[in-house]
């Protein structure tokens, strides 16, 4: 219980982190979070070539935030706004971090699985029955 406590926890600081980097590199120029964005999906897809489930999950994690820093960059102004271009815009936002959490990864996990080798075949370990009915010259 403590152990997946603690990762979900790590999740939580994993998206925090980057959703702070994301905010600071979105101030600081497109060139940042676009590199950012990179560096977040190259290590979700390395997770997924090498099946590094750990990375992968915090490369999730770190997409997710990512997500919610560029809903917080696009944050529109809704003061005098009617309630039906409220809720456009939460859905907008809402399709962006869907984008973000569950498109993409799950196109980025295709793209890997397509490329890489199949696995080969590996001989099963011999039984103690086989190992019993084994001659030496076999």
């Amino acid at each position: 219980m403590l152990k997946s406590l603690g990762w979900v926890v790590l999740l939580l600081f994993a998206g925090l982190a980057v959703l702070v980097l994301a905010t600071l590199a979105w101030m600081t120029a497109l060139g940042w979070a676009a590199g950012l964005l990179a560096m977040v999906w190259g290590s979700f897809l390395l997770a997924e070539w090498r099946r590094w489930l750990r990375l992968r999950d915090l490369a999730w994690a770190a997409g997710a935030g990512y997500g919610i820093g560029v809903i917080r960059w696009l944050e529109v102004p809704l003061d005098e706004t009617s309630l039906v271009l409220r809720w456009l815009v939460m859905a907008g936002y809402a399709l962006c971090l869907l984008c973000f959490v569950w498109i993409v990864p799950a196109l980025l996990g295709g793209v890997v699985q397509r490329l890489r080798p199949p696995e080969l075949p590996v001989e099963k370990p011999a039984t103690p029955e086989q190992l019993r009915r084994w001659n030496p010259r076999d």
